[in-house]
């Protein structure tokens, strides 16, 4: 593709870019969009899931060539980190997480923000779990209307490949769904009853295929790069702009000074909840809310015991609703021969609560324009402090976890109920949130347009401006279908005209 002129430029390959690329190709065949990527192409097929690798030795070592600029390969868990993690303690492991790590505290058992980022072509779609859950009413932008959220909700899970019912004839995972829908199920609506995780995923005859941003970009990985290439380790430096225009990118390889320009007709900023808002702040775009109200949920683990003679293969999940604000994901796990407690004789079954946090424009990205990282941005910081309702609610989410590991069977012998450090999720949200209007509580608006700007626009889970406790990639993508539909409506228009 020649560096002449574009019709859109997409900065970040993960699953909302690529959704951005799919549905404009879809509704305006002629575009040329050029997708760039700050990461290496790490494996032959272009966003393949890295979890369809068997080897786990090459997993893991394609998967150190995706943290950025810290490829470090990560340090296994110790058998003392092991028991102090058991014992509900903080265990240092949990700084170890590869690629990017960011703590604002000195003491990092107390407001640690555990943040990652993926920089590969696929971005989090080589990494990510495939849980493809729909949001609660409550989750829901509440200023788009719900039948058009609806719908956008199934068109991303056509993007994304998913499947309501991996294992459907998992019997020890549909008895236990009984037993824990007998408690849950009253006063639900059927759509929110206990029932199998939705997965991006193909069944098959040696497993799950994982689907990574291949599925979501599908024919157009073959496209000629004269109508869509993807430049793999070359980062956006900034966003070129004229008054209310984006006129194009200035482009740079990783670790070098040399820039250079292409001209583009749109830009659509889809790196991450913490890297979106870092371009934007480099471009000199700088909203008030930009950074700002950066949200996840927590993740409070618990280990159950299960007795049962036929190993559970499926992953099974309680939706939250307005009355019950969690999302519980439940699954089989292991040992290692290390871990196995004495007196634990049956199936270890795993078990995430995810428990939402409550808004603050205080929990924020930061950026220190003295300082630079990998790929010549600002330095990212953190500040993240939690509040008393967040603490109120992990003790219910708590609770909440045991209760179910005693209808699973019981809570595993030797094992505490954990909170792991937010952040632990993946699934932050906020820094770039979409508003209902321009009232300085906001970046974009509900088709995620920059507000300002006729042609530049934001994507991935940082546009969500809700609380949540719902794996948000769904809904992210969903949401990226809004302004998906208007950039390719607004380009046939141009070229009539």
């Amino acid at each position: 593709m020649s560096e002449d002129f574009i019709d859109v430029v997409i900065v970040g390959s993960g699953p909302t870019g690529s959704a951005y690329a799919r549905i404009i190709r879809r509704d305006w065949p002629e575009a040329r969009i050029l997708m760039v990527e700050a990461g290496p192409q790490i494996l032959p097929q272009t966003g393949a899931h890295l979890d369809n690798i068997a080897d786990l030795k090459e997993r893991a070592a394609l998967e150190v060539q995706a943290q950025g600029g810290d490829r470090t390969p990560r340090i296994p868990m110790s058998k003392e980190e092991w028991e102090a993690r058991r014992a509900g303690g903080f265990d240092a492991s949990q700084l170890r997480r590869s690629g990017l790590f960011i703590a604002n505290e000195s003491d990092p058992a107390e407001n640690l923000f555990a943040g990652f980022s993926a920089a590969n072509v696929g971005g989090m779609g080589t990494k990510w779990s495939t849980g493809t859950p729909t949001p609660s009413q409550v989750e829901r932008v509440p200023f788009i209307p719900a039948d058009e959220l609806a719908a956008a909700i199934t068109v991303a899970e056509g993007l994304l490949g998913t499947n309501k019912n991996p294992h459907p004839d998992d019997q020890t995972a549909i008895a236990m769904r009984e037993k824990l829908g007998a408690v849950f199920n009253p006063g639900r609506s059927s759509d929110r009853f206990v029932q199998p995780m939705p997965l991006a995923v193909t069944p098959g005859p040696n497993g799950l295929r994982y689907h990574g941003t291949d599925v979501v970009l599908g024919p157009m990985v073959d496209e000629p790069a004269e109508s869509f290439q993807i430049l793999a380790e070359t980062a956006c430096r900034r966003v070129v702009y004229e008054g209310s225009r984006v006129t194009g990118v200035e482009l740079a390889h990783p670790g070098q000074d040399d820039t250079w320009f292409v001209a583009a007709g749109t830009v659509i900023v889809a790196c991450d909840a913490l890297h979106s808002p870092q371009l934007l702040h480099a471009s000199g775009i700088r909203p008030q809310a930009l950074g700002r109200y950066l949200n996840d949920h927590f993740i409070i683990s618990q280990m159950a015991e299960m007795h049962s003679d036929v190993p559970m293969q499926a992953m099974s999940w309680i939706p939250p609703t307005n009355d019950f604000p969690f999302t519980v994901t439940i699954h089989p796990t292991s040992f290692t021969s290390i871990t196995r407690p004495d007196g634990f004789t049956g199936q270890p079954v795993g078990m995430g609560v995810f428990c939402p946090a409550d808004l603050n424009p205080d929990n924020r990205v930061t950026f220190d324009d003295s300082k630079r990282d990998w790929m010549g941005l600002p330095a990212i910081s953190i500040q993240w402090r939690e509040s008393e309702g967040d603490k109120a609610r992990q003790d219910y989410a708590k609770q909440t976890a045991r209760k179910i590991a005693e209808i699973i069977g019981r809570p595993a012998p030797g094992f505490a109920t954990i909170v792991q450090p937010v952040g632990s999720s993946l699934h932050y949200q906020g820094t770039v949130r979409m508003g209902e209007k321009d009232d300085g509580t906001s970046v974009c608006d509900r088709n995620s347009r920059v507000w300002g700007f006729d042609n530049l626009y934001v994507a991935g889970n940082g546009v969500i401006p809700t609380v949540t406790a719902t794996n948000p990639t769904l809904y992210s993508v969903a949401l990226a279908t809004f302004g998906a539909r208007q950039i390719a409506r607004e380009g046939r228009q141009r070229q009539a005209a």
